[in-house]
């Protein structure tokens, strides 16, 4: 198993049942989650605030009310837009519905879903019937009444139906499959040097160094891949440290702006409020309030 930054795993609570469920709150403008991937399909429902998620470099402005598809080896991260942002994070290891007898629903449908061979579409809006399918799952897994876990299972096939039917977005052959890890694994070396790196003097000579490409063909596919450029995304990070420090340190506009990577106090400034649209200390003063 990957042992890295970028690759996510997290085992299930319960290893007799591969669900897991649970609310998340965010307080403020900044990243929910940094750049990273994991092999489980995985749901983000979103009921209160506003937030954007990029899933295989496709950026989506998401609302409450809002379903986030997260497939599979995609890369993707999330920036939290509003004062409070609410949701529910719901993970579901598909291979739970495998059965001892293998029939044409498993062959056909289900084990090429646990292979990632089956790609949906991230967002999901305005669908009551897959709102209704979430919601139930929500509820049967915070209640854990007699038989939440059927319930759960039903819910589960249901969905599946659901995105199948008026969400795919395509299938993988088993080369195109390959090709995506590969192209992940390549960039992984780069991403987490990124996130661990980004407060010192990074160039893009350096980068492509790591992933063993021409500084054109870095930054062609790391675009494609990220869905930004690799400056554009060293500066995300270094704001979204900026932001965490505004609002956690007693440490003035200077001293952040060091502390996040910049040596310059007015280019962060600039910097900062083409990205959040206010400067440092309005954002810092508002926090206050």
């Amino acid at each position: 198993m990957p042992n890295t930054i970028l690759y996510h795993y997290k085992k299930m609570p319960d290893q007799t049942f591969l669900v897991d469920i649970f609310e998340r709150k965010y307080q403020g403008p900044g990243p929910i989650f940094n750049q990273h991937w994991h092999e489980h399909l995985q749901f983000i429902y979103f009921t209160a605030g506003k937030a954007l998620i990029s899933c295989n470099a496709r950026l989506f402005q998401v609302t409450a009310g809002d379903l986030v598809v997260i497939n599979g080896n995609e890369l993707h991260y999330g920036e939290n837009h509003s004062p409070v942002l609410v949701c529910y994070m719901i993970r579901i290891d598909f291979s739970f519905l495998l059965s001892n007898q293998v029939d044409s629903c498993q062959t056909k449908y289900i084990t090429p879903l646990i292979q990632n061979q089956i790609s949906f579409k991230n967002l999901v809006r305005n669908d009551r019937d897959i709102l209704h399918c979430v919601k139930k799952m929500i509820t049967e897994y915070s209640s854990h009444d007699i038989g939440y876990e059927l319930a759960i299972k039903a819910s589960a096939y249901e969905l599946m139906v659901l995105l199948l039917r008026g969400y795919l977005d395509r299938v993988y052959s088993e080369k195109e499959l390959e090709a995506l890890i590969r192209n992940i694994k390549r960039f992984q070396r780069v991403l987490d040097f990124l996130d661990n790196h980004y407060r010192e003097p990074i160039n893009i000579d350096q980068l492509a160094g790591m992933a063993n490409l021409s500084k054109y063909h870095f930054c062609r596919m790391f675009k494609q891949l990220v869905g930004k450029s690799a400056g554009d995304y060293i500066h995300q990070l270094r704001i979204n440290n900026a932001l965490t420090l505004l609002q956690e340190s007693e440490l003035n506009i200077t001293e952040i702006a060091l502390a996040s990577g910049f040596n310059d106090t007015n280019y962060f400034s600039r910097l900062f409020k083409k990205y959040q649209k206010v400067s440092p200390s309005q954002f810092r003063k508002t926090k206050l309030q």
